[in-house]
């Protein structure tokens, strides 16, 4: 099944046309480079990938959606007519229900003015772990008033998966025809304290990064209504300088070829499985162990660095005590069962 990972961009280079067009990526976010030439050049090579565009703007919803729109009109002249899904106010701030319910009116206004001129629209771009799930239901009339659904969501480095595909409890929360299709217009690594938190600022090897990436694509697979989620960022420097993904660029295009993506070539032949195409293609003739990157005992094994499981996880009874267990590469991590804020490990037995 094809990867739902794909790139926030915040600069263009030489190579990125050629990573697009390798991945055929469902969504591609650009944020504040209002090019046309760019726009239509990733339409040439990606003909079915969904471009969500945000403009910087210093407003939020407590400035009327007339006025964010005005401020854009620039951008909108430019780039209208292109197929784009507009994102609005980013990453607001919830502090009362009566927020709540203001922001609502904003994304139902904005939607209505994006409507008449024939563009799609995108509700919220919440921050990671926003907002309070109880007030999602007053949220209800600007996500049936806009197209889709923008949410960012983060891996932290010491808390781990956190609040990673939260967006099924975000979902739940709104009634049935309030749910449209889902757009993570952001995620990574965020450390959550400043500028220098991406993965770079936090010494995460591309390795690791990359592991993080496809946990959570792994989960993202699970939900038809997740369109894609774009990696922040593609470009750019400071102050963002630490979450830049150039270097691992050719490196996600090819795992999101791999994973069943592919690229289609321009005069509509058949591609040539790769040597990797045809390895992965192997690998899925047999049964792989499933990695429950949510469990207690998996965050502990990697914020303690005990490398990755060896087996599924087992239960054990020690004076009539219930206890699960995983062997992992570096040791055996061990909870009382329902205890799973308080893991243990110790060596294994080669190691002792």
């Amino acid at each position: 099944m094809p990867s739902k990972l794909t790139f926030h961009i915040n600069g263009f280079d030489d190579k990125i046309y050629d990573l697009l067009q390798q991945m055929q990526p469902s969504v591609v976010k650009i944020f504040d480079f209002p090019s046309e030439s760019n726009i239509d050049e990733i339409r040439r090579r990606c003909p079915r990938t969904r471009i969500v565009f945000r403009q910087y703007t210093d407003r939020d919803f407590h400035s009327p959606a007339d006025a964010f729109i005005a401020e854009m009109s620039d951008t909108l002249n430019k780039l209208s007519g292109r197929g784009i899904i507009w994102e609005g106010v980013n990453e607001p701030i919830l502090q009362s229900e009566a927020d709540a319910r203001a922001l609502s009116d904003w994304f139902v206004r904005f939607a209505e003015l994006m409507h008449a001129r024939g563009e799609e629209v995108a509700a919220f771009s919440f921050s990671t772990g926003n907002p309070r799930l109880d007030w999602v239901r007053l949220l209800a009339p600007a996500a049936r008033a806009c197209d889709y659904l923008a949410l960012h969501e983060y891996y932290h480095p010491t808390h781990g998966a956190g609040d990673h595909a939260r967006y099924r409890a975000f979902r739940d929360q709104l009634p049935a025809d309030a749910r449209k299709p889902i757009l993570i217009t952001e995620c990574g690594v965020d450390a959550g304290g400043g500028l220098n938190d991406g993965w770079l600022g936090q010494n995460i090897s591309a390795d690791r990064y990359m592991q993080i990436l496809a946990d959570y694509d792994a989960q993202l697979l699970q939900d038809d209504d997740v369109l894609g989620a774009t990696i922040f960022q593609y470009g750019g420097g400071h102050p963002w300088h630490s979450f830049n993904v150039v270097s691992m660029g050719r490196r996600i295009a090819d795992y999101v070829m791999n994973a069943g993506g592919g690229w289609t070539p321009p005069d509509g032949g058949t591609p040539q499985p790769s040597l990797e195409q045809a390895i992965v293609a192997a690998a899925k003739k047999y049964t792989w162990m499933p990695i429950n990157t949510f469990a207690a005992l998996y965050q502990f094994a990697q914020a303690n660095h005990l490398g990755y499981p060896q087996t599924d996880e087992f239960e054990f009874t020690v004076n009539n005590v219930v206890y699960v267990g995983q062997v992992y590469n570096l040791g055996i991590v061990y909870v009382k069962k329902g205890d799973w804020g308080n893991c243990k490990w110790v060596k294994k037995p080669d190691e002792q």
